[in-house]
């Protein structure tokens, strides 16, 4: 034991043995082969203590556990590594487990994936009340599952129901709900939680009842048979982790311990195996690393740097979002409109969206209080000199835009940061139109401010290097996730979703049936069909950016005019009840007959859903390819990361780029030929695949082409 790094272990006079996880160097606790055999070694030695009456197990960190298991160490594994990982980590569990002493888990902070597993192991838990402490077993998310016990022991503890709502939910759930469902025993103040858990083992081992669902094989076979329905609708049967998951769990509680761990251990084998778990975890490392990017040539700011003042222009729907998102982050806020009906409707907006909050119990009634106190609305040009970030969020108008932006630029202070909110604009032009250009900078927010985590920060022919990295620390801190690009059309997201919009547009004036264009690109992995997300988004705003796209790519992007016509009828979507689908008070959405007619083009022939795939989804690869060859960004995962985070785009195939490559540069430019033969030069390859298809080349370098057989 004198060689512990990751975990120390403190001795006290009643016999109690508390086992502190403090990795050095790092803010959170993870499980990696190094801290398992640590944790090995010192179980080893408390077996053979007769001195130990108990174990406690806890964290010195100030928001973490456990986090889980080392992804990074597991991405690195090979199958037969992985195999043994697996079956290590369940051996130190089910040895926590057998400990002839009582044992606890005081919970403080993120508990997740292996770390719940390890407290799943143990006799009692206990967990703070702090809003810092999460408790879940995510693993699906990232295309595995629970595998060191988890799948296993919850089952046995929560019941089966429970169980796998946890699961298959990938639920991270407060302290509170965890000890509402079972899966801890008490919720204290965070300075109480080793002292409550200590008291807990005072008590010996818990009595628990077994779930009346144990050992019933009738009852779990007809809840898998129910889940695995409600699996296929909801995951279009891409994600085989749940449903892997579901069979473990199901069959964990009519099954011996040791034979549901087999189980656990043979799914996670075959899973990890998968291009899907591989992209999902290639997802969750852009993630991370979104959070702590620098831009490479920007000044490294100081320690501890943040923007404390916030002004807002425009109290629209996304001035609004952006101003209450701001405030519930701590920053106080000045929201601008040229008039007090604006501001007002603006501060509706606010005010319902701190109300959702409220009642998903997400901030307090003290909480929400303070989020509105911290936005000050005015209609006057008050001061900005001590601003620290002004975000334009007005109307989509280049002349407006330059407007607002000459005023800004003379009101505010001169290490102000102006940022427009525009979706596609030109930055450049606008930043051209004030005296201090390096000041301005995009920083585009993608609706709804609330759901979205992605946020493109646009670099600006004249940005200066110290404002894009206060820029990039800016979103950092109020907690999205930011993606640098170069100023150009549509940037990255609108400039590789237009052309997907525009042909499912042009699908629908050939005579193809609405709904058909959304389930193809549902069954293909999309959250939504096209012509669905256009509705959502507005056919107005849509249809702006369409525009402005055609005006710069006229040979690719061209409009149909049942698009135009639409709008010009008012038929926008579900903000105006109707678009291309009737959305009523109550129930679901029907196709619209008005948009067919609009159209002029009678039903057609159905079309193979693969041929309608292939035609949409192909044009977003083939502008993504172009935004690489154009430089838009520093590498490939920018543009697939950017797509799966700012629309959706099916995150099993890992974004357009992932996807190109998973069918290989010389098929991708094959099926684009043939398109371009049969429907127009909009579909001809760009010069990045087509030279990529001749030397053989990947996006990702680090793998060859694949052998997908989706037809798409």
């Amino acid at each position: 034991m004198n060689d512990l790094r990751n975990i120390r272990v403190e001795r006290r006079d009643d016999g109690i043995a508390v086992v502190v996880f403090d990795k050095p160097g790092s803010s959170a606790n993870t499980f990696d082969r190094r801290t398992l055999e640590e944790l090995d070694a010192v179980l080893a030695t408390l077996e053979s203590d007769a001195s130990c009456r108990g174990v406690v197990f806890t964290s010195a960190k100030d928001a973490i556990f456990i986090a889980g298991a080392d992804l990074m160490e597991l991405s690195g594994l090979d199958a037969e590594g992985i195999r043994d990982i697996g079956r290590f980590g369940q051996q130190v569990f089910g040895r926590v487990a057998r400990l002839s002493v009582p044992t606890a888990a005081a919970i403080h902070g993120a508990c997740l994936g292996g770390g719940f597993e390890l407290s799943l192991a143990c006799d009692w838990r206990v967990a703070s009340d702090d809003k810092a402490t999460r408790i879940g077993l995510p693993e699906c998310q990232l295309g595995i599952i629970p595998a060191w016990g988890g799948s296993t022991r919850l089952p046995r503890l929560v019941g089966l129901p429970k169980a796998l709502d946890a699961i298959l939910g990938a639920k991270i759930m407060p302290a509170k709900k965890a000890r509402r469902i079972g899966a801890v025993d008490a919720v204290v103040p965070r300075e109480y939680v080793v002292r409550e858990a200590t008291r807990r083992l005072g008590s010996g081992r818990p009595q628990r009842k077994a779930h009346r669902l144990v050992n019933n094989r009738l009852a779990a076979a007809v809840i898998r048979r129910s889940a695995a329905r409600t699996l296929r609708r909801k995951t279009g049967g891409h994600y085989p982790a749940f449903f892997r998951a579901l069979d473990v769990v199901t069959k964990s509680v009519s099954s011996s311990l040791d034979r549901s761990l087999e189980r656990e251990l043979e799914a996670l084998c075959e899973l990890t195996a998968t291009d899907v778990c591989r992209n999902l975890v290639r997802i969750f490392f852009l993630q991370e690393r979104a959070k702590r990017y620098q831009v490479p040539g920007t000044p490294e700011l100081p320690e501890g740097h943040a923007e404390r003042r916030v002004a807002v222009v425009g109290a629209g729907v996304m001035g609004a979002g952006i101003a209450q998102w701001c405030a519930a982050r701590g920053l106080d806020v000045i929201l601008k409109d040229i008039g007090p009906e604006p501001l007002a409707r603006g501060m509706k907006t606010i005010a319902e969206l701190v109300r959702v909050l409220e009642k998903r119990r997400k901030v307090s009634q003290v909480e929400a209080r303070q989020i509105l106190d911290r936005i000050r609305p005015t209609d006057r040009d008050v001061p900005l000199r001590y601003v620290d970030v002004v975000v334009e969020a007005a109307i989509e108008r280049m002349d407006i835009k330059q407007a607002i932006f000459r005023d800004l630029a003379a009101r505010s202070g001169e290490r102000t940061v102006l940022a427009t909110n525009t979706s596609a604009l030109s930055i450049s032009e606008i930043a051209r139109a004030t005296d201090r250009p390096q000041a301005v900078v995009g920083i585009h927010f993608f609706n709804p401010v609330a759901k979205m985590q992605l946020v493109e920060v646009v670099r600006a022919e004249d940005t200066g290097p110290e404002t894009l990295a206060r820029a990039v620390r800016f979103v950092q801190q109020i907690g999205k996730l930011p993606v640098v690009v170069r100023d150009s059309p549509g940037f990255v997201v609108n400039r590789v979703l237009a052309p997907y919009l525009v042909e499912a547009g042009r699908l629908f004036a050939e005579g193809v049936e609405v709904e058909a264009i959304d389930r193809a690109m549902k069954a293909f992995g999309m959250p939504m069909g096209p012509l669905r997300l256009i509705d959502e988004v507005g056919g107005d705003v849509a249809g702006h950016v369409a525009r402005y796209q055609a005006q710069h790519f006229p040979e690719r992007i061209e409009i149909p005019p049942v698009l135009e016509k639409l709008v010009e009828q008012g038929l926008l979507g579900r903000k105006t009840g109707a678009g291309f689908y009737v959305y009523p008070a109550k129930g679901r959405p029907t196709p619209n007959p008005k948009a067919r007619e609009l159209a002029g083009a009678s039903r057609g022939p159905a079309l193979p859903r693969e041929t309608l795939q292939r035609r949409m989804a192909l044009a977003m690869v083939n502008e993504a390819a172009r935004c690489l060859e154009e430089r838009l960004v520093e590498a490939p995962e920018d543009i697939d990361f950017a797509m799966i985070m700012g629309t959706g785009f099916a995150p099993f195939r890992g974004g357009p780029l992932r996807y190109a490559d998973s069918l290989g540069a010389r098929e991708v430019v094959r099926r684009l030929e043939e398109l371009a033969a049969a429907h127009g030069a909009r579909f001809a390859p760009s010069e990045l695949l087509a030279e990529m298809a001749r030397d053989n080349r990947t996006f990702y370098e680090d793998e060859r082409p694949g052998t997908a057989s989706d037809a798409a």
